[in-house]
């Protein structure tokens, strides 16, 4: 059964963006801009840990006095106003990783893209602008007791030593220091598609090494662990390797890596050679003379064709602001805006009473485990990196634990290589500080409320602070000034609304809301890291991570409207609403966009959106399906037929169709247009 300790707010299709913020300046305030500061208290629901900059064990203190750095808080707040907000994803704050797989298991996924025919050897070696693979065309084999039967004994599944040191290829060449690796070999017969060769005098070649997952059993079936080694012969050209191939093989080997998973002893090993200007053994696959991937085993970690970027929706590419750039401030391309609210740092005022110290393992979730971090439908298939249309499952988020860590169970080993060592303050701590905000438009203000509220939500918490997976940081904030929060909220749940009809009982305020309440966690919904072979159990049974609401014993949370409840007056407010209407699209809206109507559909939608660019019908239409409109799914040879009607009316296109990039291509648009 499938479990974790944390869940994804799913990806906004669409994107808020203020229609002021091409206007947001330090120097020239907004006619209706607000200043002025909120006094904030949070409270400690449970153990809490934040790490002091000089002793990591110790809870972050100036001389003794214990705080919350204000960077802590506002990185809290605005993750949560992000996901309210509907803001982007922000790329300049997602780092563009792709990822590798090495699923011996998954015909389709993996093994399918690692064919004999496919793959290659050579020497991977620096040069003056990069790195050059010698090509040796496809490895020989050898049998490990054909190098030295004494080498193949250290392999017998009886002297197999199961330690991960005696797994890698640099434990394997220290065996061999004294048996020549380049000698001559010769052919002596297939196995499974693979020449394998005897010591002899015809082509002259080189034994590489390779890591050993387990002992030999010599029992003559598959999976029997591994019996060979390659044999490198005389290289044949040379190839450039490309910048991009290089980066994607270190990731996947964790370069430079010190914290779990940590860098790969074998590629550790290598570096070292190729720092000293020596030439290292790689695997690799090519087209067109050109390297596509490289590894240091035969069957190496596979890039994933598809990078993190790909997975998020083209919507939130646009180099607009959304709201949470407008208050937070951000600095990204050539352009840099100072954000408009500063957090003070908490200090503590009472109940700082330290706890023992203790060692916890806090996991080290793999995000290239695509059962859960990227967007599953039931079936018997998964959706992966390696799909072209696949999208990533959300925003992480550690759900909000009922009970108190488990102190009975509290060890102590500040040596530990797996385990962090910290000492928390107990629940019950108090910590005050202030925000201070500069020209900030009423529904700036109600939006950064509503982050520390959750939209006025009762019984919703915070977390702060590391082992949130366990339990600790769980947060209690109130504003404590004496502020008209509730209007302020009004005049930003309008602005959503007047983007997003259903706003309030979107997916993802609900799923964040319910992450934020206190649950009854049991069966699938337990907080808790799965065991290793869960994993690949999970795997052969197309299990994923359902989103949270929908677990086992969990109660879904619903935002309630403010605007219901509560009657604004403030002419200001009014019209401030009535503008601040998200766009959406590849181009800025600067006509104000009426709220969708409830259950329309694609028919409605298209007359709806052909009146309101009536000059030019089918690019008005063109421009909201590149949004993805779920309106229009499952009808868009409907859409490009409708379509049709008004190119006879028109004669001709009036805008050039959009063009297919990495990061605009527009999927439903393709799909119509596919039809015309």
């Amino acid at each position: 059964m499938i479990t974790a300790p944390y869940n994804f707010v799913p990806l906004n299709k669409e994107v808020f963006y203020p229609e002021w913020s091409e206007q947001v300046s330090h120097d020239t305030p907004f006619e209706d801009g607000e200043s002025g500061m909120l006094e904030i208290e949070i409270e400690a629901v449970s153990p809490i840990f934040i790490k002091d900059s000089k002793n990591k064990e110790e809870f972050c203190n100036h001389e003794g006095a214990y705080y919350i750095p204000g960077s802590s808080v506002k990185g809290v707040i605005r993750n949560v106003l992000e996901i309210m907000s509907f803001s982007k994803m922000n790329p300049s704050l997602v780092d563009d990783k792709t990822y590798a797989v090495r699923d011996l298991r998954n015909q389709k996924l993996y093994m399918n893209k690692m064919r004999p025919q496919n793959l290659f050897c050579g020497w991977l070696k620096k040069s003056r602008d990069g790195y050059i693979i010698e090509d040796c065309g496809v490895p020989g084999r050898i049998s490990q007791d054909e190098i030295s039967k004494e080498f193949a004994s250290k392999f017998k599944h009886q002297n197999f030593k199961n330690k991960p040191e005696f797994k890698t290829a640099k434990y394997k060449y220290s065996l061999l220091e004294m048996v020549k690796l380049t000698q001559k070999f010769d052919f002596q017969r297939e196995d499974k598609g693979r020449r394998v060769y005897i010591k002899g005098a015809k082509d002259e070649g080189t034994i590489v090494l390779t890591g050993q997952a387990s002992g030999r059993k010599d029992n003559g079936r598959i999976g029997d662990a591994k019996i060979y080694e390659f044999i490198f012969f005389k290289s044949k050209s040379e190839i450039h390797v490309e910048k991009e191939v290089v980066d994607n093989f270190k990731f996947a080997y964790f370069d430079e890596r010190k914290t779990e998973p940590k860098e790969s002893p074998d590629w550790a090993y290598w570096k070292n050679k190729l720092k000293k200007g020596e030439k290292i053994p790689v695997f690799f696959q090519k087209e067109n003379n050109r390297i596509k991937h490289f590894g240091l085993s035969y069957l190496y970690k596979l890039p994933y064709s598809g990078s993190v970027y790909d997975g998020i929706y083209d919507i939130h590419f646009d180099d607009r602001l959304d709201l949470a750039q407008t208050v937070f401030g951000h600095t990204e391309k050539e352009s840099a805006l100072k954000g408009r609210v500063q957090f003070s740092h908490f200090k503590a005022l009472k109940g700082t009473t330290p706890l023992p110290p203790r060692t916890e393992t806090l996991g080290t979730p793999r995000a290239s485990y695509y059962p859960f971090y990227v967007l599953q439908e039931d079936g018997n298939t998964y959706s992966t990196f390696m799909d072209e249309d696949f999208v990533l499952a959300g925003r992480k988020r550690y759900p909000i634990h009922k009970n108190m860590p488990n102190e009975t169970k509290i060890t102590y080993n500040p040596q530990s290589s797996t385990g962090t060592s910290f000492r928390p303050l107990k629940q019950g701590a108090i910590f005050k500080g202030k925000i201070i905000y500069h020209n900030l438009k009423k529904a700036e203000l109600g939006a950064l409320i509503s982050a520390f509220t959750f939209h006025n939500t009762p019984n919703s918490f915070h977390n702060i602070g590391i082992a949130k997976s366990l339990g600790y940081g769980k947060c209690k904030i109130k504003i404590i000034s004496n502020v008209q929060t509730k209007e302020y909220m009004c005049v930003f749940e309008k602005a959503m609304r007047t983007q997003c009809s259903d706003w309030l009982q979107s997916p993802q305020i609900t799923e964040l809301l319910t992450m934020s309440s206190e649950q009854n966690n049991r069966g699938s919904s337990e907080l808790k890291y799965m065991e290793l072979p869960d994993f690949a159990n999970a795997k052969r049974e197309t299990e994923y991570l359902k989103q949270y609401s929908k677990l086992d014993g969990i109660n879904k949370i619903i935002a309630k409207s403010i605007v219901s409840s509560e009657r604004t007056t403030d002419s200001d407010s009014r019209a401030e609403t009535k503008s601040a209407a998200a766009q959406v699209g590849n181009k800025p809206n600067t006509q104000h966009q009426k709220p969708k109507p409830t259950n329309e559909t694609w028919q409605d939608r298209m007359i709806r959106m052909a009146k309101t660019n009536a000059a030019n019908p089918i690019a008005g239409i063109l421009a909201d399906l590149q949004n993805g409109p779920p309106a229009y799914k499952g009808h868009e040879k409907d859409v490009a037929n409708k379509l049709k009607e008004q190119m006879k009316k028109t004669g001709k296109w009036q805008e050039e169709p959009p063009k297919e990039g990495k990061h605009d291509n527009y999927k439903l648009t393709q799909k119509v247009m596919k039809y015309l």
